[in-house]
């Protein structure tokens, strides 16, 4: 049988997550090869292409049409839209950054710009492609903790990510702050466990700007209700914890390769291990899944739906899920109470 040649693909924007996670992932691919990289800023294009052997740079993305057959995604998230709408029109396959747009009406004109191309539109929320993410799932849908009462989970991590530019703080080029950046990977885990939400109370301290701690009291249409805290100034505890009528279920949520706790009521035996799925790819020496090889399944999945001529695990209706969400939230914003707004000595003096 004939080896089909790989997939070309413009990776377009070369900042940090492009660097760190989509070229290494692109190289250690099968399927795939990076023929053109796009960026307004040439010489930092030019120095990733001699890394990785790129042979085209490009500083308009539109020139990369008719010489790639895909695209990786990767400008500042106010971009998004525009940018994968344009190639998906012209035809161009696109694996898009999270979060996949602004807002989730944005995101309806995307898939509607793939329709129209014929073109594969996913999404880049990697978590997905965790051997834990599909092993949770299919636990709660077996019920083993029995019918769900209460879910909770906090995610929190001083940010260390070297970025390339200040978008993330500009709310007209992020769109948001945590919710938007770390939270639309958590609630995208949730609705993929527990499936569509229902209604959503939530606050932040935005203040006018981009918030860095936020808390949502959601509930799902099964009736299911949890909190949900996300921070990028604390360390919080990153695992989500569900409780069931017959135990509780705690799965670390910002690990490739997280612990996975499970304890029975009446039991005083607590299992707690690692999801393996077998027959896999990606794995670290000591056999756990490294966060980077995420994105090698990532684009493996992209590459095998385009030729395939099938949805990838996680489209653009999947992708926009989580938006709707995140939309619903801004949509009914609430100001988180700080600490050391109303300090107990202030109020104390005051009355």
């Amino acid at each position: 049988m004939k080896k089909q040649p790989k997939i070309r693909l413009a990776v377009v924007g070369c900042g940090a997550v492009a660097a760190i996670h989509h070229l290494p992932a692109i190289a250690a691919s099968d399927l795939v090869e990076a023929a053109v990289l796009v960026d307004a800023d040439e010489k930092r294009a030019r120095t990733l292409a001699e890394r990785w052997g790129v042979p085209t740079v490009l500083t308009d993305y539109r020139e990369a049409v008719g010489r790639v057959d895909a695209a990786v995604v990767a400008v500042p998230n106010h971009l998004h839209a525009p940018v994968a709408g344009d190639l998906l029109r012209r035809g161009v396959h696109v694996l898009v950054e999270k979060p996949m747009a602004l807002t989730g009406a944005e995101c309806g004109a995307m898939i509607e710009a793939a329709e129209a191309g014929r073109a594969v539109l996913a999404v880049g929320l990697e978590f997905r492609f965790f051997d834990s993410t599909r092993f949770v799932r299919d636990l709660l849908a077996s019920e083993v903790i029995g019918p769900l009462r209460r879910f909770e989970l906090r995610q929190g991590v001083s940010s260390r990510w070297p970025f390339a530019t200040d978008f993330l703080l500009r709310k007209e080029m992020s769109g948001g702050g945590v919710l938007m950046d770390f939270g639309v990977h958590v609630l995208d885990l949730l609705l993929a466990w527990l499936g569509d939400w229902e209604s959503v109370r939530y606050r932040d301290d935005a203040m006018g700007g981009v918030e860095s701690d936020c808390e949502i009291e959601l509930t799902m249409r099964s009736g299911l209700t949890g909190f949900v805290e996300i921070s990028r100034t604390r360390n919080l505890a990153n695992t989500c914890r569900f409780e069931g009528e017959k135990g509780t279920l705690e799965v670390g949520i910002w690990d490739p390769d997280p612990e996975i706790a499970l304890r029975l009521d009446g039991q005083e035996m607590l299992l707690s291990g690692r999801a393996r799925a077998r027959g896999t790819t990606g794995r670290a020496k000591g056999g756990g899944l490294e966060f980077g090889s995420s994105f090698v399944r990532q684009v493996d999945d992209f590459a095998a739906a385009i030729r395939e001529g099938r949805e990838p695990r996680v489209s653009g209706r999947e992708g926009r899920r989580s938006m709707d969400l995140i939309d619903a939230c801004y949509a009914v914003r609430e100001p988180l109470e700080l600490p050391w707004m109303n300090p107990p000595q202030l109020l104390e003096a005051g009355a």
